[in-house]
């Protein structure tokens, strides 16, 4: 569910198709090879953001954008492509804020494709038979990607068109909004200085852990008893018991447990507060008591420490300035955007 809290969350506007993928990085972080992969054990949001409700019967036009009617059909094949894309069906609760996001982006599409027409830009059909031999190449036969197309209920014909409009959209805005983006060595060097610490490699700690879930609307009684199982665990260990093997036969953390609860390099800001402080308060070899988290209760363990050292500014700094081109396109493109917004004929019918 944590990609579908993503969805509702892009805003981006570069790379607009009806996959509706989020970027890996948000405009405000830094590069994300500079800080730690993202953590198994980060909270999901407790609810989804709200939104207007959106009628279980769509009508037949959702919204017009000057002559567009976007249809609900259209809506549907682009939440379906959204769930393509997030590898998993929409979950009831997030419903409104996934429609409403994607309906959203498809007024901006059509904004930038109605672009496109005025001012007379044009595809290479050799450009887009390009794009769609790059699709097929993530296939291992041609069979394969057939079959892809029938579960995705398109054809390549349709394909063909997304991707011809796909491909209008991103010249529009290469030649209205991206051609003179330039960033400086100054302030690919500022960025660095003010961001220091997240450009360390190392550091981390090599850890495992037993969970014991628990379930985040949980009543006391429910919180009580999991807490005795977590410390029923933890005498166990004390009692001489082997950290893996009570891992594998305990621990309900359905991705580390069958390696007896190893995390592999746990660097800081990776894990949740409680986890992460518990965890570095340890010395290599020890093992915490139990720490509740919003995940449920704790046994952890170190098992070794790297030293942290800095990634040096000329190594960083191809690195820093594509993140820094692209956070400014971004910005230069929602701007845009907003402004064929505001100039346009915009009508929201559900």
């Amino acid at each position: 569910m944590r990609v579908w809290s993503q969805t509702v969350r892009c805003v981006g506007i570069v790379g607009l198709s009806l996959a509706l993928g989020c970027g890996a990085q948000d405009s405000e972080a830094p590069p994300e090879a500079a800080v730690g992969p993202a953590s198994t054990l980060e909270p999901l949001p407790a609810s989804p953001p709200a939104a207007d409700p959106v009628p279980e019967t769509l009508p037949e036009i959702v919204a017009r954008v000057n002559t567009h009617d976007i249809t609900n059909e259209e809506l549907e094949r682009a939440v379906r492509s959204a769930e393509i894309q997030a590898g998993q069906a929409l979950p009831t609760q997030f419903r409104d804020q996934v429609y409403r996001s994607v309906l959203d982006r498809l007024v901006s599409f059509h904004l930038l494709l109605q672009e496109s027409e005025s001012r007379g830009i044009a595809v290479d059909e050799a450009v887009v038979d390009e794009r769609i031999d790059s699709l097929k190449s993530n296939f291992p036969t041609i069979e394969a990607f057939e079959t892809q197309l029938s579960d995705w209920d398109t054809t390549l014909e349709i394909l063909r068109g997304e991707t011809r409009r796909d491909l209008l959209v991103e010249l529009v805005l290469e030649t209205a909004v991206t051609p003179d983006v330039d960033i400086d060595v100054e302030t690919t060097r500022a960025f660095y200085d003010q961001h220091t610490d997240q450009f360390t490699q190392g550091g981390g700690a090599q850890a495992r852990h037993i969970l014991i879930g628990l379930s985040p609307d949980a009543g006391e009684d429910d919180k009580t008893a999991v807490r005795a199982r977590a410390e029923s665990v933890a005498s166990d260990l004390a009692a001489g018991g082997d950290f893996a093997s009570l891992a594998q036969a305990h621990s309900e953390d359905q991705g580390s447990a069958a390696n007896g609860g190893d995390l592999g390099t746990v660097v800081k800001g990776q894990t949740v507060p409680a986890f992460e402080a518990a965890l570095f308060a340890l010395s290599p070899g020890e093992t915490s008591g139990v720490v509740e988290t919003p995940f449920g209760f704790h046994i952890i363990q170190m098992t070794a420490l790297e030293e942290a050292s800095t990634v040096p500014f000329a190594e960083a700094s191809v690195q820093i300035r594509e993140f820094l081109v692209r956070q400014e396109q971004q910005v230069r493109s929602e701007a845009f955007v907003a402004e064929l917004r505001a100039n346009g004929d915009i009508e929201i019918l559900i």
